[in-house]
């Protein structure tokens, strides 16, 4: 492929580049501004209260001290005065005179005045600090931070150009490459003429060479789910005759327990792995909704203590529909597992509802409004920036939700959300309708292997 005259993605990535400096130091200037003009207030008011402490005092031990019609300098920028029974002493300005006791800032034409009133018992000191000379440091400062930051986005634009052109120059030889492994037509028209089209139009030729590897993928799962089960099997099957050993000690019994848990998980895993690679429904069989998930908040019992994730299981026993267990084992744990990274600290309730809905909801710190429609799509991350755990492995996220709403589809089911961020109710509860599943509550649920259960 001949590569195209013109650089349109690189100058893309230019403004991007530039862009993304210039709004970072935009915010660090005007941080550094505010900072700097709070810090200058702060000390203007420390000086202040020092200074009507020292008046009050000296005023309630002698009437000396303040003049009763005049005014007291305290140096270049600092005056006070004192009114006695209402009256009003000689020179004080009109804005000062009509404010309260407390702290204020009043800005009389081009001055800026930081003024305290107080009440000594004798009268009321009124003390005024001229802050104009501190306004005038605080803009030069802002006129200097303006001028580092247009320094600084000028340089970062002719840095972004060199970057750039290191950026694009891969994806240009990538797709020469391509061209080169699946020459040809494509089969869909690409609009776009630029680097990133002329990409495109080379995936679009790869494409078909893709989609006959995916019937080998789906091949290679239903073997891999077939292959180990077999030493699954044998794994569990000897953890469960060493539980019933009775010389064993409660940690001892405890790693047993959690080896047939996770053995447990992973069958679920291949089996939802092997049925969503083949687009096929498992055969329905009855399931205990709360024994089911018991199963599913177990595999994550440990991660939940850790990240101070409580969880109440309100479902009563009894409650047996017919439905794919291994089907509806996947969205409880993505669930749970979703709550654990995102809604923690907090409680987990699990409830199930007379229409026959299973809920699930937490009083964590909730979901953004805007991030609700988006929840469910592979790879979308927009609650990791509630996320406190950023020592974890990333890539797995984004995953979980969109894992659980595709069995649903699969499944006929239906699963919806609800989220709010306000102080009451605050928090986020998954809905699961079941839809035609058949209940039938006087079915006996299916007899647990022994071996022990986890503590909710």
């Amino acid at each position: 492929m001949t590569r195209a005259a013109g650089g349109t993605l690189t100058q893309r990535v230019v403004w991007a580049l530039t862009g993304t400096v210039a709004l970072f130091v935009t915010a660090l200037a005007l941080l550094a501004y505010l900072t700097f003009d709070q810090m200058e207030d702060d000390l203007v008011n420390d000086i202040l209260n020092t200074e009507m402490d020292r008046l009050v005092q000296h005023a309630r031990a002698s009437d000396e001290f303040m003049p009763r019609q005049g005014v007291r300098e305290l140096g270049g920028s600092m005056r006070a005065w004192m009114s006695v029974d209402g009256q009003r002493p000689a020179g004080i300005p009109d804005e000062v005179l009509a404010l309260d006791s407390g702290l204020h800032l009043i800005e009389p034409g081009a001055y800026t005045w930081h003024v305290m009133v107080a009440e000594t018992g004798r009268g009321k000191v009124y003390l005024l600090y001229d802050a104009t000379d501190n306004e005038e440091r605080v803009h030069d400062f802002g006129l200097i931070v303006l001028g580092v930051g247009a320094i600084c986005v000028v340089g970062a634009y002719s840095l972004s150009r060199r970057v750039a052109a290191v950026a694009v120059g891969p994806l240009l030889d990538l797709t020469d490459r391509l061209a080169t492994w699946a020459p040809g037509s494509p089969d869909m028209a690409v609009t776009r003429d630029d680097e990133a089209g002329r990409l495109i139009e080379a995936f679009n030729r790869v494409q078909n060479q893709v989609d006959r590897s995916i019937a080998r993928e789906r091949e290679f799962a239903g073997n891999l789910s077939h292959e180990v089960r077999t030493p699954l099997a044998a794994i569990r099957s000897d953890s469960e005759l060493m539980l019933l050993t009775q010389a064993l000690t409660p940690d001892q019994r405890q790693r047993l327990t959690r080896i047939v848990d996770n053995v447990d998980d992973v069958i679920v895993c291949l089996e939802s792995a092997r049925a969503m690679a083949r687009d096929q429904l498992r055969p329905p069989e009855p399931v205990d909704i709360a024994e089911c998930m018991e199963d599913a908040w177990r595999g994550y019992e440990a991660q939940a203590g850790l990240a101070e994730l409580r969880f109440d299981n309100q479902i009563a026993q009894g409650h047996v529909l017919t439905l794919d267990r291994y089907a509806l084992l996947t969205v409880m744990r993505n669930l749970v597992r979703n709550a654990v990274e995102h809604a923690a600290p907090a409680t987990l309730t699990a409830s199930f509802s007379a229409q026959g809905v299973l809920e699930l909801g937490d009083n964590g710190k909730g979901i953004n409004a805007d991030d609700l429609p988006f929840l469910f799509r592979r790879y979308y991350s927009g609650r990791m920036r509630d996320s406190t755990a950023g020592s974890r492995d990333e890539t797995a996220r984004g995953l979980g939700l969109a894992i659980a709403k595709r069995v649903c589809d699969m499944q006929g089911w239906s699963l919806t959300v609800e989220s709010s961020r306000e102080a009451e109710p605050r928090g986020t509860r998954f809905s699961l309708d079941f839809g035609s599943a058949i209940a039938t509550a006087d079915t006996p649920p299916r007899s647990k292997p022994t071996g022990g259960q986890g503590q909710i």
